[in-house]
């Protein structure tokens, strides 16, 4: 998420700084060309008007004078000046060519001025003869006789020419006109080009500005969520879950509360069953006092009882009497268990030997309910640490669930297999029973609760105790008509830290309630 937001401030960055830079550039542009104008063309043109006007009153002089000494001198006078002012006006022809601004197509225009500047020189050079006929060579007399009628025809061809040569600075003129004019027209389309590429930059600029600002508050938006949610938890709702499919901080944030609150709703279920545990204990020690010892003495005079030899009816009695006091004797022995159930003494142990040999005691047990046995053993299972008493229970348990689920008789499936995770190694026990009715599930490892008849519904909540004892956990899949399948993972014996091998203090209680 950080870096979003951070890529999407450098965008605005970048926005920002695109519209500064092409506003400066753009204005730099129009500043340089602004400057070509004011510089370069103007200058070109006055001077290029200061010819033409001293052109044109040498064509206008040139008609009317007959010759005279001041003539003369004027002559002379723009005959060495004129040529040079050519050149300066190539000179600023060559100094706008190689300005590095030029625009498209300029080149060729100034090559155009060029070409019409040779021209005109090509003219005056041209016209020297005539001048030198006509006035003499320049800072000398004419020597030639004067000829009126030679003269006046060479003085109509010079005039004619000088006219040409300044109709071509008027042409000249009128190009330098139009190109200036064209030049402003394009400089004033790009200012307006300008300003509206700036203002539309600054206007998406703008949006993305807006843009960022929703993002950032999208992805915050879930924070909000898990405030809220962390709010609902510490009010002790420990099903309270957040969105956690984002694929950023905030998801792997989500994805830590949901791990905690399923930490904290697992441990409030233990400590519920914990209490009831410890509620059954206490249950355990009054029945034990109370019960105990009545139902002893009950059980052995029904049992003097049917020795005596009574009647028929008398001996039915009798043995519905015992019937009923094994019954509660074994309640009150279920209830012992739990309350009495000792620190596991763990050690390195083999799942599947044990597996094996539990399945293999209770074979005839199973054959006589028409259960057959089915045992899938993982060979590379790793080796776990356990009490293999404890563990064994807890299976057996199990076993005698799936037995008591298959009343007409089924299939009993046992599998051992390695799982990636803190509990690698798994061992399934499998039905093909009636199943469980999905608003049983989660009920059935509380103490109390059966869905047998008579049964105390103490035996999966003993197993859950002693699996939770070993560092692992138990779950449950069941589908009604097909059958229920337990899972209990167990960590391996590579994962468990030595001081997780608790061996019980000789005699130390055993804890209470669990």
């Amino acid at each position: 998420m950080s870096a979003r937001i951070l890529a999407a401030f450098l965008a605005i960055l970048g926005m920002f700084g695109g519209v500064t830079a092409y506003s400066a550039l753009t204005m730099r542009r129009l500043g340089d060309e602004l400057r070509r104008i004011a510089t370069g063309y103007l200058t070109l043109r006055l001077k290029e008007q200061e010819l033409q006007t001293e052109q044109s009153t040498f064509v206008r002089e040139l008609e009317r004078a007959q010759g005279d000494a001041m003539w003369k001198n004027a002559v002379d006078l723009w005959r060495s000046r004129r040529r040079a002012e050519l050149r300066k006006v190539q000179a600023l022809i060559d100094a706008l060519g190689d300005e590095p601004h030029a625009r498209r197509g300029e080149a060729e225009f100034l090559r155009g001025l060029v070409d019409r500047l040779a021209a005109i020189d090509h003219k005056f050079v041209d016209d020297e003869a005539l001048l030198d006929r006509l006035y003499g060579p320049p800072g000398a007399q004419r020597i030639a006789p004067l000829d009126p009628e030679a003269d006046k025809v060479a003085r109509d061809l010079l005039w004619s020419r000088e006219s040409s040569a300044l109709n071509a600075l008027h042409d000249l003129a009128t190009a330098l006109d139009e190109r200036v004019h064209t030049a402003e027209s394009q400089l004033a389309a790009d200012e307006r080009r300008a300003i509206w590429a700036t203002v539309l930059l600054a206007v998406i600029a703008s949006f993305l500005g807006i843009g960022v600002m929703l993002l950032a508050q999208r992805a915050l938006a879930p924070l909000r969520r898990l405030a809220a949610g962390a709010k609902q938890l510490a009010r002790g709702d420990y099903q309270q879950r957040v969105d956690a499919t984002a694929k950023d901080e905030i998801g792997s944030l989500a994805g830590e509360f949901n791990a905690m609150a399923a930490a904290l709703e697992e441990r409030e279920q233990r400590l519920i069953r914990s209490e009831r545990l410890a509620a059954v204990g206490r249950i355990a020690a009054q029945i034990t006092h109370e019960v105990r010892n009545p139902l002893s003495s009950i059980g052995l005079n029904a049992e003097l009882l049917l020795d005596e030899g009574a009647s028929t009816e008398t001996r039915d009695l009798a043995q519905a009497i015992i019937k009923e006091v094994d019954r509660l004797t074994e309640i009150t022995e279920g209830y012992l268990r739990m309350t009495r159930l000792p620190r596991p003494k763990l050690e390195r142990e083999d799942l599947n030997a044990i597996v094996s040999s539990l399945l293999a005691f209770v074979k005839e047990e199973l054959a006589g309910r028409g259960v057959t046995v089915e045992a899938r053993l993982d060979d590379r299972l790793p080796a776990v640490i356990a009490d293999e008493n404890q563990l064994r229970q807890a299976l057996l348990n199990l076993i005698r669930n799936a037995k008591e689920a298959m009343p007409s008789g089924g299939r009993l499936t046992v599998t051992t297999s390695s799982e990636s995770g803190e509990r690698p190694v798994a061992v399934r026990v499998a039905d093909t029973g009636e199943g469980i009715a999905p608003e049983l599930r989660s009920k059935i490892f509380d103490p109390f609760f059966s869905t047998k008849t008579g049964g105390t519904g103490l035996g999966l909540a003993l197993t859950q105790q002693i699996v939770v004892d070993h560092g692992g956990a138990i779950d449950v899949e069941s589908a009604l008509a097909r059958g229920t399948t337990f899972i209990v993972r167990l960590p391996a014996a590579e994962t468990v830290d030595e001081p997780r091998i608790d061996i019980a203090t000789p005699g130390a209680e055993p804890p209470r309630g669990v």
